[in-house]
């Protein structure tokens, strides 16, 4: 075939691959084990012809091997002249042409690399920018590891958005069960108390004499922060007072009287219609009260004319009277 005209430089090396990357099964152990006795042609291969041939020296960095090959090239170009703006073939795979006797290759055209010049701050230049083509150019281990921790930031980033993505639906869910809770235990708060007032008026009704004491705690219900509560507790004692209140006046014991000694009878009906005539009238006060505010302006109204029409003749009628009549001229058809 003919002498070589040219050196084929050796081909790149394969990535270099990290340590923790490396998996050695136990089938390699096994493999490596049985085949020992064919493994011993490793211990005496010349390593030394061998980096001669790659040509690689030991212990030089990779960016000082670029610049040995490139140091290379432009010897050669410069010991043959005339082999410039061609591209080295092998003879094995180019076939020559002969030609007046003699052997001849077919050469290509190199094409030409050109470095480019190093960034001051100010940008490279336009024009070594149209002539290079950025995509022959082989990044070098520095910028390989600078995109691959540019590539781990990213990956950190879009997990931290994931993560504060997740965090916020989290939360949301977590608002809705709160006040989906909230709800269920108003509504069960105002069952229990509906409940607790219809017990205690029906306490009332059954047996005043013994359960006259409940008037108390149906008297606090009319201050309770519900609304709807308020309005049930005084229409249900505008209900007890219709049924238990006597067909006369209640007049207090004076003090002459309450030094007497009375019999158990007396004192329990003295107890009794202190504690009715107490609460009537606080429970008027509170009517009253209730009066000025319009969502319960219709209730209290209506408590007070109910109790004036079923119970004229008992106590604080006056009193009673005089609220009703303010509201004779009331704009509002329903009172």
């Amino acid at each position: 075939m003919g002498r070589r005209k040219g050196v084929i430089l050796p081909p790149d090396f394969p990535p270099e691959i990290g340590e923790e990357e490396v998996v050695v099964s136990e089938e390699d152990f096994e493999f490596v084990n049985s085949s020992h006795k064919y493994s011993g042609f490793l211990q005496n291969l010349d390593t030394k012809s061998i980096d001669r041939h790659v040509g690689r020296i030991a212990d030089r960095k990779e960016d000082a091997l670029e610049a040995q090959y490139e140091k290379r090239n432009r010897q050669k170009h410069h010991e043959n002249p005339s082999q410039e703006g061609k591209l080295q073939v092998d003879p094995v795979d180019a076939l020559p042409i002969k030609i007046d006797g003699e052997l001849k290759y077919r050469r290509a055209k190199e094409t030409k690399f050109y470095l480019l010049p190093k960034d001051n701050g100010e940008g490279v230049d336009e024009k070594v920018d149209d002539i290079v083509d950025k995509s022959i150019l082989r990044p070098t281990k520095v910028e390989r590891r600078q995109k691959l921790k540019k590539s781990k930031r990213e990956a950190k980033k879009l997990a931290k958005v994931e993560t504060n993505v997740d965090d916020e639906e989290k939360n949301m869910h977590a608002e809705v069960l709160a006040n989906a809770e909230k709800d269920l235990s108003f509504e069960e708060i105002f069952l229990k108390k509906k409940s607790k007032l219809a017990e205690l008026g029906i306490s009332l009704l059954e047996d005043p004499d013994t359960n006259i004491k409940f008037l108390n705690d149906l008297m606090n219900f009319c201050n309770d922060d519900d609304k709807n509560i308020v309005k049930l507790a005084c229409l249900s004692l505008l209900t007890v007072f219709k049924d238990i209140i006597p067909g006369y006046q209640i007049r207090l014991p004076t003090e002459k009287e309450l030094e007497m000694n009375i019999s158990k009878t007396v004192r329990k009906m003295r107890f009794y219609e202190h504690t009715l005539l107490t609460s009537y009238k606080a429970y008027l006060l509170r009517l009253v009260a209730l009066e000025k505010k319009p969502f319960f302006c219709y209730v209290a109204v209506r408590c007070m004319c109910t109790l004036l029409e079923a119970v004229p003749h008992f106590n604080f009628r006056d009193s009673l009277l005089v609220s009703i009549v303010k509201n004779i001229s009331c704009s509002d058809d329903e009172i």
